[in-house]
């Protein structure tokens, strides 16, 4: 993966495509999809207007680490894993969103 790459990623704005789902203050069900701790996190800022850059700053300010990769490489693994199952578009564009990667 090039440099240029990476550097786009990190500008993605993921977006829940699913807006139905149930909020227990520690658990966030969506069907029987189950998201606690790191994952619930992630599912609350995927709202279109966070960039993947920014929520791995704030995942490592909340986790009090400076091991951003560890955290961006896990952040990717669940998008990858939302993105697969259509719950999520990998980068938001409310004027292009179809035009734009799905992939990350």
């Amino acid at each position: 993966m090039s440099e240029v790459y990476k550097g786009q990623v990190e500008e993605y704005k993921p977006c829940r495509v699913i807006e139905i789902y149930f909020d227990k203050d520690e658990e966030i069900e969506i069907g029987s999809l189950r998201l606690k701790g790191f994952g619930r996190d992630i599912w609350l800022m995927l709202d279109g207007r966070h960039t993947i850059g920014n929520i791995v700053d704030s995942l490592c300010l909340k986790l009090e680490t400076a091991n951003r990769s560890t955290i961006k490489s896990e952040l990717l693994i669940v998008l990858r894993t939302l993105i697969a199952k259509k719950m999520i578009v990998a980068d938001w564009d409310p004027l292009h969103k179809l035009h734009k990667s799905q992939e990350l």
